[in-house]
């Protein structure tokens, strides 16, 4: 893909709204409700993603939860359907949890 002189990517666009606790929970949060209403399963595990990379790295979050990075690669372009238990697994490593409201 050619780049643009003085454009920025997508990705670096989202990075850049991803600073802090409150923005990562409210990202995951939305998301998560979209999730709800849609059922696009990819578009969620997408915002995990965003989420692993605000605050780890690809390979960490495989270290920590014992996912393999190629399990994590795929499930992030959508080329797996993970199992709840591992996203469970991600959210909780994030520092987050779950809540029925």
């Amino acid at each position: 893909m050619k780049k643009y002189k003085n454009t920025i990517s997508l990705d670096d666009i989202i990075m850049s709204d991803l600073k802090t606790e409150d923005d990562i929970k409210e990202w995951l949060t939305i998301s998560l409700e979209e999730f709800l209403e849609d059922g696009d399963l990819n578009a969620f595990c997408r915002t995990l993603e965003y989420a692993v990379k605000a605050k780890d790295t690809i390979s960490g979050m495989s270290k920590k939860t014992g996912i393999s990075r190629s399990n994590l690669y795929a499930l992030f372009k959508g080329e797996s359907r993970p199992q709840m238990n591992t996203i469970l697994k991600l959210i909780k490593e994030l520092g987050y949890t779950l809540k029925v409201a």
